[in-house]
C-alpha cells in the first residue's frame, strides 16, 4: 500500500475533507508538503498551540489558534491548497464546528482545496459522514526506510560520529528488519545501533531485530519472534511437508515473474497437541522468514471501536512486514458466532467480516497459518474456497511417526534414540499425541534425575501406563472432528 499515492488520488479528485487516522504526524506532514508542492498548491497547518501557518514560514497567522477562527481564515483563502489540521478531532462534538466544516465541504467541492484532520484516532461525525473520506496512513514503504537509513547515516557521518561504511548487504537485511515500525521507532533505532559503537555492521542487526520485537510486542495485539524450529522437528506430516516444499520461495519477485501467485495460506485442523502449532513455526523457520502470531480473542476490546482498530492494525503491520508467516492460534476462539450476547455478536461478526475481506484480497507477501481444534465453532464463510490454499488434518500419530516423535524428543535431551526401544515405546503409546509423548519423556527424565539413573526404556514405559491419553478422554470429540475431515480435507 502506498498511502502517498492514496492521498494524492484524494487531493486530486477533489475531495474536500479527509480524516487521517496515524501516529505519525511528522511523517503525514511532510507527505502531505511534498505532494502539495507536486500539484502547485498551497499548504497551511493548524495547531491548537499555534494555529494556523502557511508551511515554511516562521510566524503563524493572527488570531487562528481557536478551531472556528481557524476555519474562518480556511474559508476566506481563494487558493489552490491543501490545509492539515493537527489533533482537530477533540473539536468536533462542537456543533458549530461541524456545521463550519460542512460549509466548507460544501463549498471546496470540485476545486482542488482539501482540509485533512489528522489524529491516531479519528471518527466522522455522522454531520460529515457524506462529505468526507476516513484513511489509515501505512506503515512506511521498504523506500522510505531506505531513505531514512541513509539520511541518518549522513547525518551522523557529517558530525564524525561514524568511524566505517556499512555493506550493501547490510544494510538491505537492516531495511528489512526495521520494516513494521514507524518513521519515529525507526529513527531512534538506527541512531542508537550507529552510536553504540560508531559503524554500521552486521553486529547491529541482532539488537534492531530485539529492539523491533519489543516495540511490538508492547501493542499488545499480536507476538513477533524468530523460530528456531524445523520441519526435521515434525514426526510425520509428510503430505504436508510435500506441499509446503513446493510452495518454498514462491513468496518472491523471482516466483511472480514466472507466474506464480503467492500463496495466501493454510489451514491446520486437529486433534489438540499433535503439532499445529509447531509447523507454524517450522514453516517460518524453513523458509526464513519473520513470523508474527496472532491469537484472535486478543483483539476484543471493551471501548467502541477500538477491537475494529486492533484488527487494522494487525493486518497493516502484517502488511508492512511482509513477506512473512501470519500464525493464527485457535483461530476458532476469535471468531465463533455461538455462545454470544447479541451485541457481542453483532461485533464478532463485524470482525469476522473485516478479517476474511483483508484475507480474500490481500495482496502483501504473507503466509497465513491458522490453527483449529473445534471445526464446528468456525463461519462456514471461513472453509470456501479461496480463503486457504488448503485445509489439512491433522490426526493423532500412528505407530511409525510416533516412534519417530520418540527419536525427535530423546535426541533433542543429549541422548541416543538408538539406544531405546522406539518400537516398544510406539506400541505402548497408541492414542497419545505428540505433545503427551514429549510429557512421558520429560516425566521420565524428571523421576531419573530424582533418583539418580538413567534414563532408559522402561521408565518411559512407566510414565506412559501412567498417562491417559486425549483419544481416550476426548473420545466422542475426536471421532466427531474426524467424521467431519473425511472427504473434507487433505490428511497432513
Amino acid at each position: 500500500m502506498d498511502s502517498t499515492k492514496d492521498i494524492e488520488a484524494l487531493i486530486k479528485s477533489r475531495y474536500p475533507l479527509v480524516f487521517l487516522n496515524t501516529y505519525e504526524e511528522k511523517r503525514a506532514e511532510g507527505m502531505l508538503a511534498s505532494i502539495a508542492g507536486g500539484l502547485g498548491m498551497q499548504f497551511f497547518t493548524w495547531s491548537a498551540t499555534e494555529g494556523l501557518r502557511a508551511f515554511g514560514r516562521p510566524e503563524p497567522i493572527y488570531n487562528t489558534v481557536q478551531p472556528l477562527q481557524a476555519l474562518g481564515h480556511i474559508d476566506l483563502a481563494n487558493m489552490d491548497a491543501v490545509f492539515l489540521l493537527k489533533d482537530f478531532h477533540p473539536y468536533l462534538d462542537k456543533p458549530t464546528v461541524t456545521r463550519k466544516l460542512r460549509e466548507l465541504a460544501q463549498k471546496f467541492h470540485g476545486s482542488l482545496r482539501t482540509i485533512v484532520i489528522s489524529a491516531p484516532k479519528t471518527h466522522i461525525p455522522e454531520e460529515l459522514e457524506k462529505a468526507a473520506v476516513h484513511l489509515e496512513l501505512a506503515l512506511p514503504s521498504e523506500r522510505e526506510l531506505r531513505s531514512l537509513l541513509y539520511h541518518t547515516y549522513r547525518s551522523l557521518s557529517r558530525t564524525g560520529q561514524v568511524s566505517t561504511g556499512a555493506t550493501r548487504e547490510v544494510v538491505d537485511e537492516m531495511v528489512a528488519n526495521l520494516k513494521g515500525l514507524t518513521l519515529g521507532e525507526a529513527e531512534r533505532i538506527i541512531t542508537k545501533a550507529i552510536l553504540d559503537d560508531g559503524r554500521l555492521s552486521k553486529d547491529d542487526l541482532k539488537y534492531v531485530f530485539e529492539a523491533k520485537k519489543e516495540i511490538i510486542q508492547r501493542e499488545g495485539v499480536v507476538d513477533f519472534f524468530s523460530s528456531e524450529e524445523s520441519l526435521k522437528d515434525l514426526g510425520g506430516f509428510e503430505n504436508l511437508k510435500r506441499w509446503l516444499k513446493k510452495r518454498k520461495g514462491a513468496l518472491s519477485a523471482e516466483a511472480a515473474e514466472f507466474g506464480l501467485q503467492p500463496p495466501k495460506g493454510m489451514l491446520l485442523l486437529g486433534v489438540p497437541g499433535c503439532g499445529k502449532s509447531l509447523c507454524a513455526k517450522a514453516v517460518a523457520s524453513d523458509w526464513a522468514l519473520p513470523l508474527l502470531k496472532f491469537e484472535p480473542a486478543r483483539i476484543y476490546d471493551k471501548y467502541v471501536g477500538e477491537s475494529e482498530k486492533n484488527l487494522r492494525k494487525i493486518t497493516q503491520l502484517v502488511d508492512s512486514i511482509a513477506p512473512c508467516v501470519l500464525w493464527i492460534d485457535e483461530i476458532e476462539k476469535g471468531f465463533s458466532m455461538s455462545g454470544s450476547s447479541e451485541a457481542d455478536a453483532g461485533l464478532s461478526k463485524r470482525i469476522f467480516g473485516a478479517f476474511i475481506s483483508w484475507l480474500q484480497e490481500k495482496r502483501s507477501l504473507s503466509f497465513v497459518v491458522a490453527t483449529c481444534n473445534d471445526i464446528s465453532q468456525l463461519p462456514p464463510e471461513l472453509l470456501r474456497k479461496g480463503r486457504f490454499d488448503e485445509i489439512f488434518f491433522v490426526d493423532l500419530p500412528q505407530p511409525a511417526q510416533r516412534a519417530e516423535i520418540f527419536s525427535i524428543h530423546i535426541q533433542r535431551r543429549n541422548r541416543d534414540p538408538g539406544r531405546f526401544d522406539l518400537p516398544t515405546l510406539a506400541d505402548a503409546s497408541e492414542g497419545f499425541s505428540g505433545a503427551e509423548i514429549e510429557g512421558a519423556i520429560v516425566s521420565a527424565l524428571y523421576s531419573a534425575f530424582a533418583e539418580k539413573t538413567h534414563l532408559t526404556t522402561e521408565r518411559i514405559l512407566e510414565e506412559i501406563r501412567a498417562t491417559s491419553p486425549l483419544s481416550v478422554v476426548m473420545a466422542e470429540k475426536i471421532d466427531e472432528l474426524r467424521q467431519w475431515a473425511s472427504g473434507r480435507t487433505v490428511p497432513a
